[in-house]
């Protein structure tokens, strides 16, 4: 028995000589071991940047000595594609600097990427060769090998059900059939799908060659964004009852192409109403370019008809933004003869205007509220020329502006929103309109009011050469996808006009096939007494599919 013991202690007395004898000696070893890695890297590095003659000294375990010596200069620099000697501009403007390859290897990158990734050879790639040194002078060769030629094969689409056609999809993406592969449009894919409506990428796109071909995996979900809103309302007017109504239409993607139908009209008065028409399509004709066509109606009471025909042609010019140019043509028609009273009171004239219009726009707008940061900017300049029909039938009061004249138009529109805790979400929405032209009529003018811009007030309320106006919007969501919300507007129309403002209070109710909205404003002008009797309720059912 004391024998076993006397073993057992013999063999923990080894154990704790072992350990705190040796393990002293295998820390140092380790240690010296790491230094000597990272005195090899340092070496390496001012190699890199072009200290041919430093020397590193390890000093104690943390600190080392470092003399980099004279920098070494590129004298001659040769580049080789297939055996055969190239010039790059790039790297021929190294002859002479500091021989830095970090410096040269990026340009080198850069050339690659502009003449090879994106020609059809994503594989190429530049081996640098150190030739020699002489007198502090670095001899150098570059070797590119292109490697394959590489092409696009058709897309490889996941969906459960065919959400887009898969040529205008290619074309979309600049991915189609036999086009040398190009690493920037694969690099694009997420932001171009994110500008194509009722489609999304449920996970990052998939590359691999075979073949010398480019296989393109993208696992597409369609997602719902066409809408449709419609109700006809019963108004009594003494004996008679007029009939109001509004139908919104917004549909997306027709014939899986890309184009979208907007339809707006609203009857809002016994002989008043609107209808604004808008066809489009992006990536149209096979190319980059996105076409539109809009018709818009304004009918005032039986005193004039205005229509608007707008033809435009879009172009995505960079990451987010898209540029535009379109014509317009808008014709205003004066309806009935007006009596001495009225003429010395406002001017109304019949006219034609043409006009050309560049747009420029950052980002999609957002149609209903989404709990993330956000914003886009959307903003218009026009100029045209404007002429007076039938001047010389004019009231001779009417007659005090030119017949023909100038039109300038600008509209910028920003929408911004941030988070400001987990469910809390404001929205500030600036937005500027402004006209001129030198013989303004009545029925020229901005209209402004209801629920599309100035809440609290019936639709075309305000006539205004200008105005400046703010949404501002207080959202607390209830989940991801519905909020109430307080509201706030406030306005400068043109100096006859006072500042107004409107507040209140909504409710958005997102659900798997619809949005229902109502929302209590009250407008006001500054300088008037607040109404409670003059609130408006918007409300509302929008299908979505």
């Amino acid at each position: 028995m004391n024998t076993k013991l006397i073993r057992i202690l013999q063999k923990y007395l080894l154990v704790f000589f072992l350990y705190f004898f040796i393990s002293p000696i295998t820390y140092s070893q380790v240690n010296i071991d790491r230094l000597k890695q990272q005195k090899k890297k340092l070496e390496d590095s001012l190699i890199n940047l072009g200290y041919w003659e430093a020397i590193v000294e390890i000093e104690n375990d943390s600190t080392f000595k470092i003399e980099e010596g004279k920098p070494y200069l590129w004298s001659d620099l040769k580049v080789y594609e297939k055996d055969a000697r190239i010039s790059i501009s790039s790297l021929d403007k190294q002859i002479g600097k500091q021989a830095n390859q970090y410096i040269l290897k990026k340009a080198l990158q850069k050339y690659l990427v502009e003449n090879y990734h994106k020609s059809g050879y994503p594989l190429a790639k530049a081996n640098l060769t150190i030739e020699g040194l002489n007198a502090n002078n670095v001899l150098a060769s570059v070797y590119i090998k292109p490697q394959n030629y590489i092409v696009y094969d058709s897309l490889d689409i996941k969906s459960s059900i065919q959400s887009i056609n898969s040529s205008y999809l290619s074309n979309a993406l600049n991915l189609e059939i036999g086009r040398a592969f190009n690493i920037k449009d694969f690099r694009a894919i997420n932001t171009k799908i994110e500008s194509i409506d009722q489609i999304n990428l449920s996970s990052s796109p998939t590359l691999k060659f075979e073949n010398n071909k480019a296989i393109i995996g993208l696992d597409l979900i369609k997602e719902t964004s066409n809408q449709f809103d419609a109700f006809i309302g019963l108004v009594p007017n003494g004996d008679e009852v007029n009939i109001t109504g509004q139908v919104d239409t917004r549909l997306r993607n027709l014939f899986k192409r890309g184009v979208a139908l907007d339809i707006f009209w609203q009857k809002y008065s016994a002989n008043s109403q609107t209808l604004a028409t808008s066809l489009s399509q992006s990536y149209a004709f096979k190319t980059d370019l996105g076409v539109s066509f809009d018709f818009n109606l304004l009918q005032e009471d039986s005193t004039f008809l205005q229509t608007d025909l707008n033809i435009g042609l879009e172009y995505p010019f960079w990451k987010s933004l898209t540029l535009g140019v379109s014509y317009k043509r808008q014709s205003n028609g004066v309806l009935r003869e007006f009596s001495p009273e009225e003429i010395d009171d406002i001017a109304y004239r019949s006219s034609e205007t043409n006009a050309i219009q560049l747009s420029a726009d950052w980002n999609r707008a957002i149609y209903y509220p989404v709990l993330k940061n956000d914003y886009y900017l959307e903003s218009a300049f026009g100029i045209g020329g404007k002429r007076i029909l039938n001047y010389s039938s004019l009231p001779e009061v009417w007659q005090d502006v030119p017949e023909n004249s100038l039109y300038f138009s600008t509209r910028i529109k920003l929408h911004f929103q941030r988070r400001l805790a987990k469910r809390f979400l404001i929205e500030i929405i600036p937005q500027y309109n402004f006209i001129e032209n030198s013989a303004l009529s009545q029925n020229d003018l901005l209209r402004l009011g209801g629920l599309q811009n100035l809440r609290g007030f019936d639709r075309n309320y305000f006539y205004s050469r200008y105005y400046t106006l703010l949404n501002l919007n207080y959202r607390y969501f209830l989940d991801n996808k519905s909020s109430v919300f307080l509201l706030t507007d406030i306005a400068k129309l043109q100096p006859v006009i006072n500042w107004t403002y409107a507040f209140g209070a909504g409710l958005d109710v997102r659900s798997k096939n619809g949005w229902f909205r109502i929302i209590y404003a009250l407008g006001n002008e500054l300088d008037e007494n607040v109404d409670f009797r003059q609130a408006k309720i918007h409300f509302g059912y929008i299908a979505v599919f």
